[in-house]
Parts: structure tokens; sequence; C-alpha cells
């Protein structure tokens, strides 16, 4: 990983070293080309038209192309893709400045060819129609590579190992970047809603990638952002590891600027994070948009928003930091600890994004439970433990009940002893946890007859009777977070039991009784 790490930070010192700055006044063209569908063998993509739609709206915000300079393609033919690049390559050359020609393509593709709707337009063309523009400076991003699995990875049919990259342009002027090296699969992921690479170049456009802090996001500081933070996300991943890669045949000295998210632009807010880490910005509604994921090695960092509510969350070892803040035009609203709640324990296992995985508690209480045929209802004390995974709650507890009830010639006390099993699925509502869950389990009832003092000699005292009992039934859990560690709980249940109760629990059949079961306490995390 540190070999890695000094490959990707040597990438970006070339990128600023090598590219050309386009002059204040350039024009900008730009050409986002997003397909779903690729040949009618391949898996269609969820995500590719979302992050060219989603890419856009980032350039003509922040990076200084008038919408009518830029181009959205959806779903496209081949022939489509032709037509409108050499459409605008003519609008540049009748431009007097300068400009910038900005093609970004999210899809399926092979060695030779992309492929967009049935239909394959050859890399090698794609490459001469972006060198051969008159435009002074040109950019090529590519997000595209063969099929997989877990992730949903972006491609189609499995082919021989390839460059997408392509070969070293000769014209000057011109960067290609690639979302993986030769042979890798670029991915999906349906967490974050967008291909890997795209959405962290999306993050680092709208000021993730700032690492200077001067407000503007260069073409190298936004590839070494965007290939730092692909190369970690993906790299725990069955698919494997992905390595964003670039060519450059360019001259000059100082950096292309791409974004300047650090200057007010019509529309947009500015969200401020005031400590280092790894933060996750979320839009506040339905669909939960992740907007940008910033790993920020000092506070400050800016992110141009739109207008309107977010959740934001920053990401620690073990635990996250939740708050929600409202950000308005031409408005910098600083988050920080004092304006979000700790996140801990269960209720961070389940949400994810941390390094723990589970989450171990004990449980204490009282339980109580109905009549059971003969015998008066239960009460006696209740202990467990509990863990917690990301989809799925599991218990193993004790519980000890007391029961007495009169008949016409006894007293009969009740002593039982249950161990059970629990799986719950758990929802987090606020400070409070609701459970949904199956119990099964095993124990003992212990039957003693007290019978009146007045007896006649002839009469026996009743033998004590001792059952085997099993139950199963449905249980509903409402936790509700206390400080720190110290959780309480409400719990109602209806469960099954399968025993040998009254007259013939010495020798009768097992029978079915149902009856119902509630309890209360609290919990500790540890």
């Amino acid at each position: 990983m540190v070999r890695e790490a000094v490959s990707l930070a040597a990438a970006a010192l070339a990128l600023l070293a090598a590219i050309p700055a386009a002059s204040a006044g350039a024009d900008r063209f730009a050409l986002v080309v997003g397909a779903n569908d690729g040949l009618r063998s391949e898996v269609v993509l969820r995500y590719a038209e979302k992050d060219a739609e989603r890419l856009a709206r980032v350039l003509e915000r922040v990076g200084g192309f008038a919408p009518s300079d830029v181009v959205v393609l959806r779903g496209p033919t081949a022939g489509s893709v032709r037509r409108e690049l050499i459409e605008m390559n003519a609008r540049v050359r009748q431009r007097a400045r300068p400009a910038l020609l900005f093609v970004y393509y999210s899809g399926h593709a092979d060695a030779e060819w992309l492929h967009l709707g049935g239909s394959r337009l050859a890399v090698s063309e794609l490459r001469a129609l972006v060198t051969g523009s008159a435009a002074a400076t040109r950019v090529l991003v590519v997000d595209a590579c063969r099929s997989g699995a877990l992730t949903r990875v972006k491609g189609g049919r499995a082919v021989p190992a390839f460059k997408v990259t392509l070969d070293p342009p000769e014209a000057e002027g011109t960067a290609i970047l690639s979302s993986s090296a030769a042979g890798e699969d670029s991915q999906e992921s349906d967490e974050l809603g967008a291909s890997i690479f795209t959405h962290h170049l999306v993050s680092a456009l709208l000021g993730a990638g700032d690492r200077n802090r001067d407000g503007a996001v260069s073409l190298a500081e936004a590839f070494g952002y965007t290939a730092d933070r692909t190369l970690a996300a993906t790299a725990g991943t069955l698919v494997g590891p992905q390595h964003p890669t670039y060519h450059l045949e360019l001259g000059g000295r100082r950096d292309l600027v791409l974004t300047r998210p650090g200057l007010r632009a019509r529309g947009m807010g500015r969200l401020e994070l005031a400590e280092p880490g790894s933060w996750l910005v979320q839009k506040e509604d339905r669909d939960g948009e992740v907007v940008a994921e910033v790993s920020a090695a000092a506070p400050g960092v800016r992110l141009a928003v739109e207008p309107g509510r977010y959740l934001v969350t920053r990401r620690a070892d073990d635990h996250l930091l939740e708050g929600m803040v409202a950000v308005a035009s031409d408005e910098v609203r600083v988050i920080g600890r004092s304006r979000m709640r700790r996140v801990d324990y269960a209720r961070v296992v389940r949400k994810g994004g941390t390094e723990r995985t589970q989450a171990l508690s004990l449980y204490a209480g009282g339980g109580a439970r109905g009549a059971l045929v003969s015998l008066g209802p239960a009460l006696g004390p209740v202990v467990g433990v509990r863990l917690d995974r990301p989809a799925l709650s599991a218990e193993l507890r004790l519980s000890l009940g007391f029961a007495s009830t009169d008949n016409e010639r006894h007293t009969i006390e009740t002593r039982e002893l249950l161990a059970t099993a629990l799986a719950a699925r758990a929802f987090d509502v606020g400070r409070f946890t609701l459970g949904l869950g199956l119990e099964a389990g095993a124990g003992w009832l212990a039957q003693h007859f007290v019978d009146p003092e007045a007896q006649p000699d002839s009469i026996p005292p009743t033998p004590a009777r001792d059952s085997a009992a099993f139950l199963f039934g449905p249980v509903a859990q409402c936790d509700l977070a206390l400080a720190g560690r110290v959780y309480a709980r409400l719990e109602l249940a209806a469960p099954t039991y399968l025993a040998r109760v009254g007259d013939d629990a010495n020798g009768g059949a097992l029978e079915a009784h149902v009856t119902w079961g509630a309890a209360a306490g609290a919990g500790f995390f540890f």
C-alpha cells in the first residue's frame, strides 16, 4: 500500500508539472456521455447515465462551463456520439479564444470498442476526434471496463486484458484519464448509487480535491484525489483493487484548473467541514443521494453544494457523528461536533461505514408470562447477552419464573427455568431501536402442590411433578438509548409452549399452549 500511495503521489506531481493552464477567458466545452445499455449480451448498468448527469451539473455550477456549451447524452448510439463530437469540434473552431474540450464517457467497453445501445464506436476514432480538436487543451475521461458480480462491475463480456488509455496520443495539449489500469474492472456501488471512480471524481471537483486550499481544483488535484480514494474504496472488494491511470501529452508548467468551488457561483452554497477525517454528505430526501465523500487531511475543507438540507456524517473507526445542516445560496455553513450527534455501538454497526462490524451487550431485567392452563401467571428475572451485526441481531438468555395458583384441592406452586435464543431484525428510529424477531428455546417446569392443613389421613399428599417444556414465538422489542453505553428495553412476546401441564403432567402428550410474555430492563454495551 505504501508503494501504491507513493505512485499516486508521483502521478499527481507529474500532472501538476505538465499540464498547461487555460486562460481565464478560455471557452469551455464538454461532451458528457452515459450509457447504461451496451450490447445485448451485456448486463445493464444502473448508474452510468446518472453519473453523467451529476458530472455535467458540477461542470456547469463550479467549472465555468456555460450550459449551452455542455452536451449530455443519455443512452446514445455510437452515431449520435460521433455526430455531437464532430459538431462540438466545429463550434470550437469558430471561437476566437483558446478553448478547453472536456469529454467524459461512462459505460461498457472492450479493448477496441465502446458499446452504446447495441452499437459500437471505435476507441481509436474517439481518440482521434478528441486529439484532433482545435481546442488548446483536451481532456478525455473514460470510466469503463468489464463485467463482474458483487459490486456490479462495469463492462461486458470477458476479453483479453487491455488499456483503456490507449496508445499515447501524438497531439500536444491532451490528457487521457481512465478509471482503471490494464486488465482491471471498474466497479459500481449500490451503496453510493454511482460508479466508484466517478463518485470520487465528482467529490473532488466539488472541493474535496482542493488540497492546497486555494479555492480551485486542478486536473492534478482531481486525479490524485480520485485515484487515491478509488483505490482505498476497492481494496477490499471481491473484484479487487482498481487503479485509475492517466497518459499526458502536454506542454507548459502550470496546472489546468477544472473547477473553482471556492468562488461564489449563482445558486450554490458552501459547506465547510470543521475537522479532518472521512465525511459523507447526503441530500435529505427520500433517496438520500450521496453528494460527496471527503477524505480531509486538515480542517476547513469547503464543498460547493446546491441550496437544501443535508445529512452530514463523519466516520471514525468505531463510531459516527451525524448532523443535519441547511445551506442557502451564497452561504457558508460550518459543521462540526457541536452540531452533530454521536452514533455508537449497535447503531453504528447497522449503519456501516466504520471498522466496527459487531457490538456486544449484556441485558438484565424482569419478565412476566400469562397463565398456562392450570398454572397461574409467572414473574421472574431475565438475563441475556446480545450480539448485533449489520443485518441481524441475536440473543441468548436465561429466565426464571415463579407462579402460584389455587384450585379446589391445592395451591400449585410452579418454578420454571428457560434457556432461549432470539434472532431479530432491528431498525433505528431517532433514539429508539425497534426490533422484530423469533424466539425459540427449552426449559423445565417444576410443580409443587401444597395441600390444605386439615386433610384426612386417608388422602395421601399430591406428589411433585416435573415436565420439560419447549417454546417458540414472535417477539417485539423497543430499546431506548440512554447515556453512554446504557439502553433501556421494553419487550412483548406471544410464546407457544409445548408442555405437559396439569393432570397429564407425568404421562400425557405434549400439548401446545399459547400465552403472552412481557419484559423490561436495561442493557450495557462493552
